[in-house]
């Protein structure tokens, strides 16, 4: 059964709050990462939001996450033998699963002591350091691994829950799940997940 990793299942209840800046160096890429964190969580919590707020608060998310570079390496070397329809779904498919699962785990992060700590930048990467605490009280370290696409917006392409890559764990989960089955059957059960 395809499940989502521990450090996805950590990002997804963890990655959402409302800043509460820290004395640290915050660049470009911590003020549009907190930005798009921001929306998101008003958007999704605002009284009656319902189904609206989950469709403006995915278009946030559609823009902050490139989700086309986050698939490429979660898929790894299952990525360069599919067409480019193929990757297009893919990458759609893995977007909806991902948001999905963001948008549906908001209420489990104290959005009040959210804390970003700043960024390390290096040209056109940039990693955005956050402390993430759960409604239980865990304080949890987030980064958000980006880079500046060419429209001079900062998209994440991983992230690294207590130093563990999403992404990573993503690619070793696909990767198992396609060399015991296939690359069909995966591509069904993400088309399952999204429903």
């Amino acid at each position: 059964m395809l499940t989502l990793p521990r450090a996805a299942l950590l990002t997804i209840l963890l990655g959402l709050g409302v800043a509460t800046p820290t004395a640290a160096a915050a660049g470009e890429p911590t003020d549009q990462i907190r930005a798009d964190i921001e929306r998101v969580s008003r958007t999704v919590q605002a009284p009656g939001a319902g189904q609206a707020g989950d469709r403006e608060g995915a278009e946030i998310l559609d823009r902050m996450f490139d989700w086309t570079r986050m698939s490429e390496a979660a898929l790894g070397k299952h990525w360069a033998p599919r067409t480019a329809a193929e990757r297009a779904e893919f990458a759609r498919l893995f977007g909806r699963v991902f948001r999905g699962a963001y948008l549906s785990r908001i209420h489990l992060v104290d959005a009040s002591k959210f804390q970003y700590l700043g960024d390390v930048n290096d040209g056109d990467r940039a990693t955005v350091k956050t402390i993430v605490v759960t409604r239980k009280g865990s304080s949890i370290g987030v980064e958000y691994l980006t880079r500046r696409d060419r429209e001079g917006r900062w998209r994440v392409e991983d992230v690294r829950v207590e130093r563990v890559s999403l992404v990573g764990n993503y690619r070793t989960q696909f990767d198992t799940f396609i060399t015991r089955s296939s690359y069909e059957a995966l591509v069904s059960k993400l088309r399952d997940m999204g429903k």
